[in-house]
């Protein structure tokens, strides 16, 4: 490109300073100088647009490299054939799991907990002790590096991703969107309600409380959303990522700081939503907000690779003044 545009300004430089020279001995006039000087830009116009062809070219050729890196990626969760665990009444079970990122440090060792059905626990800690990894490993986003999670009495690992998916319900803080409308996202990857009418998803949604929340979007169930998520805001995403969820009926629930964008009011409006799930759902909240918690049945603290078991609110409330006393 530099060589095409310097090459074009030295033609026009050449044909401006021959044109005056000519018109100075009168074999030239102005306007056949003015026509030669659009000869030559327009000459070079071409091979300009050659040289922004072939600076695409090579970037679309580096891009596909990397697309077609990504696209040959198989996916190293292997569904195992393990030998069923007896049924118990705990909904996940850890058993000495550990785990560590590659080339990274231990973020969890030894860890030994249970979540049984229909309670609500919460997860707190200082920011990089380990919440987001443990709801992680719940839900199979990662395998654990030692030991073994067992998933409704079974290892988590003999699980299809669709087997798992209709079993945990997952809300991220930052919720991933597809490009669509507000119900082919809320929709997404359910079969339960594939091929459904809008009449028959706004009973769904009437049956589930979740009527409110759909009044928060101008066109409602067509309302447009784009891949990026900037046709709307940070707060109607999660809203959308709450909803896709609770429609699953999913039989464990992790809110990963799913209201940390989201107004007070419809932040209650979640909160009545969530205590109107059936009673045998499990529910795991990661927040750093007391409110947030106060309601849990069970708090644990995920620090320094450890997972300690608070007990109530009120018991770890007590725990945190007691140790505060002691500092």
């Amino acid at each position: 490109m530099p060589i095409y545009t310097f090459a074009s300004n030295i033609g026009q430089l050449i044909v401006l300073s021959l044109g005056i020279w000519l018109i100075i001995q009168g074999r030239f006039t102005v306007g056949l100088l003015i026509s030669f000087i659009a000869y030559v830009s327009n000459f070079y116009n071409p091979l300009r647009q050659i040289a922004n062809l072939w600076a695409s070219f090579q970037l679309t050729l580096a891009a596909w490299d990397r697309i077609s890196h990504l696209l040959s990626l198989k996916s190293n969760l292997q569904i195992e054939k393990i030998k069923d665990e007896t049924s118990t009444s705990s909904l996940v079970k850890f058993q000495d799991v550990s785990f560590m990122y590659p080339n990274g440090k231990e973020v969890l060792k030894h860890v030994n907990f249970e979540l049984q059905r229909g309670k609500t626990y919460a997860f707190v800690g200082p920011t990089g002790g380990g919440k987001t990894t443990t709801a992680s490993l719940i839900s199979r986003l990662y395998d654990a590096t030692k030991g073994n999670i067992l998933l409704d009495g079974k290892n988590i690992n003999t699980y299809t991703d669709c087997e798992r998916a209709s079993k945990i319900g997952f809300i991220l803080q930052d919720p991933i969107l597809f490009s669509g409308t507000f119900r082919e996202n809320i929709l997404y990857g359910n079969s339960d309600c594939g091929g459904i009418t809008n009449k028959e998803l706004e009973h769904r949604l009437e049956s589930a409380k979740l009527t409110n929340l759909l009044d928060k979007f101008e066109k409602g169930l067509e309302t447009p959303v784009d891949m990026s998520g900037d046709s709307i805001s940070l707060g109607q995403k999660q809203i959308i990522a709450f909803m896709r969820a609770i429609l699953r009926n999913p039989k464990l629930l992790i809110l990963d700081e799913a209201t940390a964008n989201i107004d007070t009011i419809t932040e209650q409006q979640l909160d009545i939503i969530i205590r109107n799930l059936p009673e045998s759902t499990t529910k795991v909240i990661i927040a750093h907000r007391l409110s947030t918690i106060e309601n849990a049945d069970e708090i644990f603290f995920v620090n320094s690779q450890k997972i300690i078991a608070a007990g109530s609110f009120d018991e770890a409330l007590e725990l945190l003044m007691k140790e505060k006393g002691e500092n």
